[in-house]
């Protein structure tokens, strides 16, 4: 990227604090990032669709102890109850299961692939908390995710034999998390810009209560040992998928993880920020991925 004078300037002219957030020793990286044009995607916008049917829905989750919202979106021509594949979408801190459709725009998304032939299936996304997806004392969304939710699905007339799974943010962590807790479950997995950090300490400056403790990071917050272990079939290219943009404050510890899984063109960082524009920018690919592993081989004869 040729960045001109006047955003040279500007840079300059914020002085000690600009260097100092640049560094992100105090905050506003994000507006040196948007400045510098860091954060701009290469390429035209991602291609839309006008999307199929959307359900919304809720039930009670024992792994919660408490209601959840979650929403269905089907291909475009595709009747509500049609057994189709799906993948399950975790969404990041903050959010809830609006934001994959009402956000993020994924439904729209998914009309364009599955219009360029990309094999359709149906995106579940599920209120999830901050709980960055895992067990936490009365409160378990990873349960809820693998165990609740599952026989909610089969009622709509879905299968659940096996998943994929997408997420972004906390949701990338939480994918890379069920990923490795069950990886027998799932057909493919994506994640974008997982929330992944170096030590517990790091954890909590992010977000309090995202760890009880330090044990809980060890558990369920050092993945890296884990994702290592994971079966082979689970590394490859077109089953596990992490983008990351190169801007966005997890870029050090995804390229951390790039290095360290045996197969590291699983992982993939691009230009880029923690935004939603990142993200829809690379799910051309991902949803590729998605519906290609999700769809069982034809057999011949």
């Amino acid at each position: 990227m040729i960045i001109g004078s006047g955003v040279l300037g500007a840079a300059a002219g914020l002085g000690g604090w600009g260097v100092l957030a640049d560094a992100r020793v105090v905050p506003g990286r994000s507006v040196i990032d948007d400045l510098l044009g860091r954060c701009d995607i290469p390429g035209p916008p991602p291609t839309e669709a006008v999307p199929g049917r959307v359900v919304r829905s809720s039930f009670f989750s024992q792994h919660r102890n408490q209601s959840v919202n979650y929403m269905l979106a089907y291909p475009p021509k595709v009747a509500a109850g049609a057994k189709l594949p799906v993948c399950l979408m975790l969404h990041g801190l903050g959010d809830d299961e609006r934001q994959a459709f009402d956000g993020l725009g994924y439904h729209r998304l998914l009309a364009a692939a599955t219009a360029a032939k990309v094999p359709p299936f149906v995106m579940a996304s599920i209120e999830g908390g901050d709980g960055y997806w895992h067990p936490h004392e009365g409160d378990d969304p990873l349960g809820m995710l693998l165990d609740d939710f599952p026989p909610v699905l089969q009622q709509h007339g879905l299968p659940i034999n096996r998943f994929a799974l997408l997420g972004w943010s906390m949701g990338g962590f939480g994918a890379l998390v069920a990923a490795t807790e069950r990886p027998d479950r799932f057909a493919a997995v994506v994640a974008n810009a997982p929330a992944l950090f170096d030590s517990y300490d790091d954890a909590r400056a992010a977000h309090e209560s995202g760890f009880a403790s330090e044990a809980d990071w060890q558990r369920y917050g050092d993945i890296t040992p884990r994702m290592i272990k994971l079966p082979a079939t689970m590394l490859r290219p077109t089953v596990l998928r992490i983008d990351c943009g190169e801007s966005d404050s997890f870029a050090s510890t995804v390229a951390d993880l790039k290095e360290r899984l045996p197969d590291p063109a699983v992982v993939h960082l691009s230009p880029g920020c923690h935004d939603g524009d990142f993200w829809r920018s690379v799910a051309k690919d991902q949803l590729a991925l998605i519906g290609a592993a999700l769809t069982p081989p034809k057999t011949k004869g």
